[in-house]
Parts: C-alpha cells; sequence; structure tokens
C-alpha cells in the first residue's frame, strides 16, 4: 500500500487559505495546478475498483501522490472521491441496477419505475447492510479512513441532483411529462429523493466521523464549504420548471449542509442563471459555461453576476476562439485573468510543471497589485 509524503503544513495553509476564500474574507488567492487527465496518477480501472477497495484504494493514493509530487506548491486539497462508483449508486440503494464496465463509473441501466404513479412505491428505509452496493460503499469508506488514519477525507458519492437521482429511477422522458400532468405527484417523488441523498450523506458521515468527511469535493474542508451539488438538469428543463421542482430541492441540501457549492455541465448561457441563483450556491464553478457562450464577454457577464449575487468561482480560465462551430480553445489574457482574480476567483490550471509555475507567477504578481 502507498503511504502518502506531503507536507502537513502546506496542506494547513491551503485548507485556511481556501475557507477564507470561500467565506470571501481577505486572503491571498488560492490556486490548484493539475497535470493533464491522461497522467492523473490511476494505476486502474474503474471495474477493478469498483470490485476490491484495495485496488480502489490503490488507485486513490496513486492519484493523490501523483498530484503532491507534482504540483507541490499549490493549494490542491487531498480527498477520497467516490465517484468511481458510478452516478447511480443511490439508485441502487433503492434497488436499481448497476452496470459495471472498465473505461467508465458504472450507470443505472434500465429503470425500476416506468411512470410517476409507481413512483409512490418509493421508500427511504433502504438498508445499506442488506444491499450490496451500501456494504461495498462502507468497506471502501473504511479501508480509505483506516489506511489514512483520518488524515485524508472522505467525499460522497457522485449524488448528482435530487431530479439526476429521479430521472435514473423512471425515464427521464416520463418525469419530464409528469412535471406538467401531475406536478403534485412529482414534488413528493423529487422530495423523497432529496431526503434520500440527505440520508446517504449521513450515514458516511456516521461510518467515518463528522471530521473524515466533506460534502464539498470541490473545496474539501470538513464542516466548512457545505455540499457540492451536481445538477446538469439546470440547462436541460425549462428555466421555470427547474426554478418550481428543482430549485426548492437544491435549497433543501443547501439549508442541511451549510449551503456550498453548484456545478452544472451548461451550455446555454445565460438562459438558465436565474434557475442557478435561485438555488442561493456560495460558489459556483465556470465549467457553466461551455461551447461558444464561453466567449470573453458572456465569461465577464458571468463574472458581474456572481460578484452581484456573493457568489465566488472557480474553474479553467479558457475561452472560445468566438466561433460556433470551431472547438480551439484559448487560454485566457492577463488581463481577463486580473479581472477574474479580482472578482473572487479560484484559479484552476491544467499542464506541465513549468507552466504551471509560470501561471501561479500570474496569480501571486495580481494578487501583490490588488
Amino acid at each position: 500500500m502507498i503511504k502518502l509524503n506531503y507536507s502537513q503544513d502546506r496542506l494547513a495553509e491551503a485548507k485556511e487559505v481556501r475557507a477564507r476564500w470561500y467565506n470571501g474574507e481577505k486572503t491571498r488567492t488560492p490556486f490548484i495546478l493539475t497535470g493533464p487527465p491522461k497522467d492523473a496518477g490511476y494505476r486502474h480501472n474503474y471495474k477493478e475498483m469498483c470490485e476490491d477497495s484495495k485496488i480502489a484504494l490503490d488507485a486513490m493514493l496513486s492519484s493523490i501522490q501523483y498530484q503532491l509530487d507534482t504540483f507541490p506548491d499549490c493549494d490542491y486539497l487531498p480527498v477520497m472521491r467516490l465517484g468511481y462508483m458510478g452516478q447511480g449508486l443511490l439508485a441502487a440503494l433503492y434497488g436499481a441496477e448497476q452496470y459495471v464496465v472498465e473505461k467508465d463509473p458504472p450507470f443505472t441501466k434500465g429503470r425500476i419505475f416506468k411512470d410517476i404513479y409507481e413512483t409512490e412505491r418509493l421508500s427511504n428505509e433502504f438498508d445499506f447492510d442488506t444491499n450490496v452496493w451500501g456494504r461495498k460503499l462502507k468497506e471502501h469508506a473504511d479501508r480509505f479512513v483506516d489506511a489514512t488514519k483520518g488524515q485524508i477525507p472522505i467525499g460522497p458519492p457522485d449524488f448528482q441532483s435530487p431530479y439526476g437521482i429521479a430521472s435514473k429511477l423512471m425515464p427521464n422522458e416520463e418525469l419530464m411529462m409528469a412535471l406538467y400532468d401531475e406536478p403534485e405527484l412529482t414534488r413528493q417523488f423529487l422530495d423523497k429523493v432529496t431526503d434520500g441523498i440527505i440520508k446517504l450523506l449521513e450515514t458516511i458521515e456516521k461510518w467515518v466521523g463528522v471530521g473524515n468527511f466533506v460534502h464539498n469535493v470541490d473545496n474539501p474542508i470538513p464542516g466548512k464549504c457545505g455540499i457540492i451539488i451536481w445538477d446538469d438538469y439546470i440547462s436541460v428543463l425549462n428555466p421555470e420548471l427547474h426554478k418550481e421542482f428543482c430549485g426548492p430541492c437544491n435549497r433543501k441540501l443547501y439549508d442541511r449542509f451549510g449551503y456550498g457549492h453548484l456545478h452544472t455541465c451548461g451550455p446555454y448561457f445565460p438562459a438558465y442563471i436565474d434557475a442557478c441563483l435561485m438555488c442561493r450556491p456560495k460558489s459556483m464553478d465556470i465549467s457553466i459555461m461551455r461551447g461558444e457562450t464561453k466567449t470573453k464577454s458572456d465569461l465577464l457577464e458571468f463574472l458581474s453576476i456572481a460578484q452581484k449575487n456573493n457568489i465566488r468561482l472557480l474553474g479553467f480560465l479558457t475561452i472560445s476562439d468566438d466561433s460556433v462551430f470551431n472547438n480551439n480553445w484559448i487560454q485566457a489574457d492577463n488581463t481577463l485573468i486580473e479581472d477574474f482574480v479580482r472578482g473572487g476567483w479560484m484559479p484552476q490550471f491544467r499542464g506541465d510543471y513549468e507552466d504551471g509555475m509560470a501561471f501561479a507567477k500570474i496569480i501571486q504578481n495580481i494578487d501583490k497589485r490588488i
């Protein structure tokens, strides 16, 4: 087993700086440097990781150590990410089937309800001990805590959002129609799933201890930075429908766990931004802007909206070359970088060590001016 080697003082500094950043307090700008995804340090495939907790532990530790070794002087915070168990883990606890493959996390095979009327049978009395994925989840979490002596926290499985989980329990087309045809039943269904997410997180927290669990893997400081919601349906549903049916569920999670971070995969900015704001996140990532909607002018508009609503931003600041049918991306210029730093952005950069250090120098020089 890999034994992690890192500077506890540097991690303590990163925690303090990132907690202050999240709360809008005066601090230097935290920044995160990472290598290309293909060099992330994983040594096993997803199927191996799901089937063997020892292999999953080795994969997680090797990836963490790779990051610590490659960019030792940035504000990266290690965390065990349980996302390799797939977005449908909670659906599996409800009785859905997980389809395990090598190249991607497991996904939900089929749906256990054919329409909104059948969802009235849904119960949050699911038992982790008698469910294969519940037992697997506990085994993996316990192994990681034991191996790291509680020094590195564990994050939640990728539960997406209440609507995201609901769409893994019944066909999404039927779910969308139910928003119109059976609004009250749909609200009850989504609320029940929201309570299921809360039960999932509270159970993991009981297993590993409050100090060893983070609800927000994008700012993994136990008890400090709320919860992350991965709501990719913000830009799929009609924004008014999202505000009516999904917003209250997301806010219920934020209220329970102390607000937090909102991720969505876009790409139709700014049509859905009001639905994002209705959820009241404290931070968001720039990846809500995709494709042709990630021009310099759109980014500046997003920054302005975030500042007006006291939302902190994080992520990779690349911009489109303004060609709708062109997938070319360019690194933002220094003027745009400075605008974002002044606006409360936590920069992330992906590349090799030399380029990463050059980027860090840009951020540090901006800090000196402000």
